[in-house]
C-alpha cells in the first residue's frame, strides 16, 4: 500500500503522531453474517475490553473503545474494524471491507500499530465508473478496497426524444437534429459531474459503459484532463437485463495493471540507484534508519514479515527512530517497538511514502529499502 499526503493517513494523522501520547490499536473482525449477530458482537466487545483492561487502560477509555466498535453502520459482511485512540480520543475508526488480513490486534502502547491497516488497504486506488444512457446516467465513486460505491450521483435527461423521428423530409431532419441536441445536453450534464469528481478526488481512471452513442457524446465533451483517464467498455449496462461482466472485468484489469506498474517502477528505480556510486537508494535496516533520521527517504519499501521480531527505538521527537539508546539523545525514547512500525512511523513523520512489497523483491532479503530524495556519498575505504 502507498501512504502519502493523498491517502488514508492524512496531515491530521501526522499531526497526531507528532503530538505523541498513549495509543490503543484494535484490528478485529466486524462481520455480522452469523446466526446470532448481537451475541457475537457482544462477545467481541468483551474480548477487546478484557485485553485492554489487562494492558492497564482506565475505565473511561475502555468505555470509549466499547462504544466505538459497536455496530457496523450498514457495511455488508465480511468486514473488519480498525480503531485508533490516542490518550482516550478517537483518531481513526474505520470499517474495512473483507475479513481481517492476517492476525487480529488489540494493543496499547507508545505508538499506533499501522501494519494491519497497510496490509488490509494495500494499493488503495480511487476510480470512477460511469454508466451513460440517452436518458441520463450515473457516476459511482469506488475505492479498490471496497465492494460498494463510496458515493453515486445521477443525471436524469429528457425522455420525450429517446427515439428518433421516423418520418421523412425537412421535418424529419429537424427533429433528428433536435433529438441529437437533447442527448448532447444530457451528456454534457453528466460530463460536468464526472469532471467535478475528477477535480475533487483525483481518480486513477474512469471506466465508461452504457449506450454507445451516449458514451461517444459524453467522452467528446469531457475536458482533456478527464478524457485522458477514460477507458470505454463496450457494454450497455443500463439496458434491461444487461450483464455487468464486461465492466467488472475491465475494472479488475485496470486495477491490476496500476498495481503492477507502480511496483515495477519502484523496483526498477531501486535497482538503478543501488547500482551506481552515490545513488539515491539504500537497503537494510541500519542504512534505512540512518536515512530516515535525516528525512532523506522519499519512498520506504518494506516487508513486515521479513523484518520478523526485530525491534527499533521509537523517539518522541526528531529524528523519530534509533537503533540504539546512544542515537536517541536529546529526543526521549518512547519504547522498543516492532521495527516495521518504527520505520513506518518515522516515514510518515518525515513526509515519506510507504509501500509494502514482497520481501523476495527487496535486495538481499533485507526486509526494507529506501528510495531517497538525494543521493548518498560514494563509499570510501573499507
Amino acid at each position: 500500500m502507498t501512504l502519502g499526503s493523498d491517502t488514508v493517513l492524512d496531515r491530521s494523522f501526522s499531526d497526531a503522531l507528532r503530538a505523541g501520547g498513549w495509543w490503543v490499536t484494535v484490528y478485529a473482525d466486524a462481520s455480522m453474517d452469523t446466526g446470532d449477530p448481537q451475541g457475537v458482537a457482544a462477545a467481541r466487545r468483551r474480548a477487546v475490553r478484557d485485553t485492554l483492561e489487562q494492558r492497564g487502560l482506565p475505565e473511561d477509555q475502555l468505555s470509549v473503545v466499547s462504544d466505538a466498535i459497536d455496530g457496523t453502520d450498514g457495511v455488508p459482511s465480511p468486514a473488519t474494524r480498525y480503531l485508533l485512540l490516542r490518550d482516550g480520543e478517537i483518531v481513526m475508526n474505520r470499517l474495512l471491507p473483507g475479513p481481517p488480513v492476517g492476525t487480529e490486534v488489540t494493543e496499547a502502547g507508545p505508538v499506533p500499530l499501522l501494519v494491519p491497516l497497510l496490509r488490509h488497504q494495500e494499493d488503495e486506488i480511487v476510480y470512477l465508473v460511469v454508466e451513460a444512457g440517452r436518458d441520463g446516467g450515473e457516476v459511482a465513486v469506488y475505492r479498490s478496497t471496497g465492494e460498494t460505491p463510496e458515493q453515486t450521483e445521477a443525471v436524469q435527461g429528457r425522455t420525450d426524444t429517446l427515439k428518433k423521428f421516423k418520418g421523412g423530409g425537412w421535418a424529419h431532419l429537424r427533429f433528428q437534429h433536435h433529438t441529437e441536441e437533447i442527448w448532447r445536453q444530457t451528456e454534457a450534464e453528466l460530463g460536468a459531474v464526472v469532471d467535478r469528481l475528477v477535480l475533487e478526488l483525483n481518480p486513477r481512471f474512469i471506466a465508461v459503459a452504457g449506450d454507445v452513442r451516449a458514451r461517444q457524446l459524453l467522452v467528446d465533451q469531457l475536458p482533456q484532463r478527464s478524457r485522458d483517464l477514460v477507458t470505454q467498455v463496450d457494454a450497455n449496462t443500463r439496458a434491461a437485463g444487461a450483464s455487468s461482466e464486461a465492466l467488472d472485468a475491465t475494472v479488475e484489469n485496470l486495477l491490476d495493471e496500476i498495481a503492477r506498474s507502480a511496483q515495477n517502477a519502484d523496483m526498477e528505480r531501486l535497482a538503478q540507484e543501488l547500482g551506481r556510486d552515490g545513488g539515491a537508494a539504500e537497503r537494510g535496516v541500519g542504512w534505512t534508519v540512518h536515512c530516515l533520521r535525516q528525512a532523506q527517504v522519499d519512498v520506504l519499501l518494506l516487508d513486515p514479515d521479513q523484518l520478523g521480531e526485530r525491534t527499533l527505538l521509537a523517539l518522541g521527537a526528531e529524528p523519530w527512530v534509533a537503533t540504539a539508546p546512544e542515537e536517541a539523545d536529546p529526543a526521549p525514547i518512547l519504547g522498543d517497538v516492532p521495527a516495521a512500525e518504527a520505520l513506518i512511523r518515522a516515514a510518515i513523520l518525515t513526509d515519506a511514502s510507504v509501500r509494502l512489497v514482497p520481501g523476495t523483491l527487496l535486495p538481499d532479503r533485507s526486509g526494507v529499502a529506501g528510495l531517497l530524495r538525494w543521493g548518498t556519498e560514494a563509499p570510501t575505504g573499507g
